[in-house]
């Protein structure tokens, strides 16, 4: 198969009049041209851009990860086709051991016949009080090495990213030994200072999560976690970019100050996604949607409803980013920061994993391990 006369976006360019060559569930061949002959799809007027990949959301379908069922993946990841996500970490909420163990068994087995579910964002329970956000109180902890020992055995390997709170005790010698057996530590509902920070990525701290949301700020004379990812070149930072949880013009400012190296878009969505539900628990905790996102009934913002295409037409809009730069922020550095090799740019040799957009960035086709699926 070969996708032909495609606006082919590649990590630092764009060639206008493309060619993608896929054979089973590999790019072969990248063209700067139009390829014509057997077996080519004529896609001109479209933009392809690598499958988004999204490291935080939390259901969908009216599904929540944290009851969902080993068949409830397969709804949740066609759900995720039509916003261009073929790939994604099933995210959690802070809660009892038992409940995170049964993620991880469902995970293991949903993993064997479902290519997008790349693994487990354990959110929680190892953070902050402080910034519990909608996060129940009850199950926070401190971190424990032979907790995440646990759940890496019964998850099969799949636990693949913790957001934690690096000023708790023992936060150091987690993140040194996690980071260490593969898994992504990133600061989020935290009170850190940025010398914690600075502290937490010699240790091997990566990432902060949604970031500007449930941590300690920017001060001029008490820096946090928010200054930290300013200036820290080592961290990937996620932000919810549905224009809610953080607004334009600091969104603007945000990406300006850290690239499109370093910054990643998310959803951070939870199960009213793609759902009528209007009332829904959050692990105990009531919400409901209003004003485009999702609230706890005491008040807070408890999520977003976002999905990641209208994420990447958010950042076009606010940021004027290039598409180059587009696949970096929805792909590209999330493949990075989770060492996925195999996938988040368009180049020969990796899955063809890919999105087709109209010029308006809406999807229309996506193709997975080389097979269309929206």
């Amino acid at each position: 198969m070969i996708l032909s006369d495609v606006r082919l976006v590649l990590p630092n360019c764009v060639f206008e009049h493309g060619s993608i060559e896929v054979k089973d569930d590999k790019i072969v061949k990248i063209y700067d041209c139009i390829v014509e002959g057997n077996d080519v799809i004529d896609c001109k007027g479209l933009i392809a851009m690598p499958g988004f990949i999204d490291v935080h959301f939390h259901g969908s379908c009216g599904i929540d990860f944290m009851d969902a069922s080993v068949e409830d993946y397969k709804q949740i990841s066609k759900s995720l086709y039509e916003e261009g996500i073929t790939t994604y970490l099933a995210t959690t909420l802070t809660s009892d051991f038992d409940s995170m163990m049964k993620v991880c068994r469902n995970v293991k087995e949903a993993k064997k016949d479902n290519p997008s579910l790349c693994g487990i964002h354990f959110e929680g329970p190892y953070i902050s009080a402080k910034h519990k956000g909608a996060q129940n109180e009850n199950f926070i902890r401190n971190p424990s090495i032979d907790e995440l020992k646990e759940f890496v055995k019964e998850s099969g390997f799949a636990v693949k990213y913790i957001t934690l709170a690096p000023e708790k005790e023992g936060a150091m010698d987690f993140i040194k030994y996690a980071s260490s057996h593969d898994v992504v530590c990133s600061a989020g509902h935290t009170d850190a200072s940025f010398d914690d920070v600075e502290l937490a990525i010699k240790n091997g701290l990566t990432n902060t999560t949604h970031t500007h949301n449930a941590m300690s700020g920017h001060h001029h004379r008490n820096p946090g976690v928010v200054t930290a990812s300013f200036y820290f070149d080592e961290l990937f930072t996620e932000c919810i970019c549905d224009k809610i949880h953080v607004c334009p013009n600091s969104l603007k400012t945000f990406y300006k100050i850290v690239g499109p190296d370093r910054f990643m878009i998310i959803t951070d969505a939870l199960k009213a996604k793609h759902s009528d539900l209007e009332h829904f628990n959050l692990f105990g905790l009531p919400c409901e949607k209003k004003n485009g996102a999702a609230y706890l009934l005491s008040g807070p913002l408890a999520g977003s409803l976002l999905t990641m295409d209208q994420g990447v037409r958010n950042m076009k809009e606010i940021t004027n980013a290039s598409l180059s730069e587009l696949s970096r922020i929805s792909s590209l550095n999330q493949a990075r920061c989770l060492h996925l090799n195999d996938r988040g740019s368009l180049e020969e040799g990796k899955l063809a994993d890919i999105v087709l957009l109209d010029e308006n960035l809406f999807v229309k086709h996506v193709y997975k391990n080389g097979k269309e699926i929206f």
